[in-house]
């Protein structure tokens, strides 16, 4: 793409009233893949030129979301791209919104597993995990669409066996009929779970640290004796024009600035066209 080209694009994606054009979209795709593939290239000859095409393909693909368009494939590469520039907290965010659109994706789950495990999260007390994620730990080991499909074949196993039941008799019926029917259950559960999470607000800190405060102003005291690290989730509880009330995983509530995060939603972000983008 020339500098001309470029330039074109940037000015018609910042302009309120205009959008990039088919064109211009695929001039800019091609632009942020070959700036990633590049990086990959130079990641053990020159790691800082690496570095630089790293964040040259995120502003290619923010280009593209700023302007409107939004999938699962988009998030999945902006994620990449993030990821490989040190942006911990921006990856896990764009891996998240991702999978509201690509929830089985395989790459995308790994991906985002690992950006998680670069986190150095606050401790949680392990007193108050509930009972009932210890006994649901399957919940986020299996892909939705699995579980919807187990469960699926689990209820109607269950009333396979019910209508059998009414022309023979089966050994272990009651055991294996209750068995499967609350295996069923269990997993819609599950995933009536997932539906309403991508509804709800959550987001990821996105600054290098974080100050948790007591209050919605830079005059309320510091909540934790030490900033939070980039890449921590939460769930938002009440939003302010520069505040975020959030809920942190060890069950603490607390204020942030809304510049140091991103929200992760699908409410956030509804109404974006879609293309088709290849991983």
């Amino acid at each position: 793409m020339t500098f001309t080209t470029i330039a074109m694009c940037i000015l018609a994606f910042s302009s309120n009233s205009m959008q990039l054009t088919d064109i211009q979209q695929r001039a800019v795709l091609q632009e942020a893949q070959a700036a990633y593939d590049k990086g990959v290239s130079l990641q053990t000859a020159d790691p800082v030129a690496s570095k630089e095409a790293f964040r040259r393909s995120v502003d290619r693909f923010n280009i593209l979301v700023s302007d409107g368009i939004e999938n699962g494939k988009l998030w999945y590469n902006l994620g990449n791209a993030q990821l490989q520039s040190g942006n911990i907290g921006e990856a896990i965010a764009a891996y998240r919104l991702g999978q509201h659109y690509i929830p089985s994706n395989g790459r995308l789950a790994a991906n985002l597993q690992y950006a998680r495990s670069l986190v150095a999260q606050p401790t949680l007390d392990k007193s108050k995990k509930s009972i009932l994620k210890r006994l649901a730990f399957w919940h986020d080991s299996l892909p939705t669409q699995v579980r919807v499909t187990l469960g699926l074949l689990l209820w109607f196993g269950c009333w396979s066996l019910l209508c059998v039941r009414f022309f023979r008799l089966i050994p272990g019926f009651k055991t294996a009929s209750v068995t499967l029917g609350c295996a069923a259950i269990a997993l819609g559960i599950s995933v009536g779970a997932d539906i309403a999470d991508q509804h709800q607000h959550h987001g990821v800190l996105t600054a290098n640290e974080t100050i948790v405060r007591n209050g919605n102003g830079l005059q309320y005291s510091p909540m934790r004796q030490d900033p939070l690290p980039e890449g921590v989730e939460f769930e938002i509880i009440e939003a302010r024009p520069d505040w975020l009330h959030i809920k942190l995983p060890t069950g603490s509530t607390g204020w942030i600035q809304k510049q140091d995060a991103q929200i992760v939603s699908l409410d956030a972000n509804q109404g974006a066209s879609v293309v088709r983008m290849p991983l």
